[in-house]
């Protein structure tokens, strides 16, 4: 008796069914919610983050450079003695949010010079799994647990 190599018509369905039959990746698996922090320091002071950050496996950190364009009235005014400013954009997840307040705050009471201001933004939706991954610092899936479990 010889076997036809071709795959019959039930394979291929029970194959298609299976394939639709997979959930989409937020029903399997955990997902971590994730806000963006930002940082705004004088210049030179937002490395220190960054570095920090990649020590605790922060996804995805930025260093962009500003600088003030108001008078040197305003300045005064608000006692803003630098306009070179360092902006740090970090997503971050909201699990490390209570940590990572700590280490900022800690850092802001080194001197005059290391203060700024820190805020977080929340992120309703990101486009992609792998994208996803990349910016939680996934390194493994972890299946979601069942109600009937």
């Amino acid at each position: 008796m010889v076997r036809s190599k071709r795959k019959s018509e039930k394979n291929i369905e029970k194959e298609a069914e299976n394939k639709n039959l997979k959930k989409p990746y937020d029903q399997e698996f955990e997902l971590k919610k994730l806000r963006v922090l930002c940082i705004i320091v004088n210049r030179y002071q937002g490395d220190y983050f960054i570095n920090e950050f990649a020590k605790r496996e922060v996804g995805a950190s930025f260093l962009i450079y500003g600088t003030g364009t108001a008078t040197k009235e305003i300045y005064d005014i608000l006692g803003i003695g630098e306009t070179k400013k360092d902006i740090v954009l970090s997503l971050v997840k909201e699990s490390d949010i209570p940590e990572l307040k700590k280490l900022i705050k800690t850092r802001f009471s080194v001197s005059k010079k290391a203060k700024g201001i820190a805020f977080f933004i929340d992120i309703d939706s990101i486009a992609g799994i792998l994208i996803y991954k990349y910016l939680t610092n996934t390194k493994e899936n972890i299946k979601r647990k069942l109600n009937n479990e």
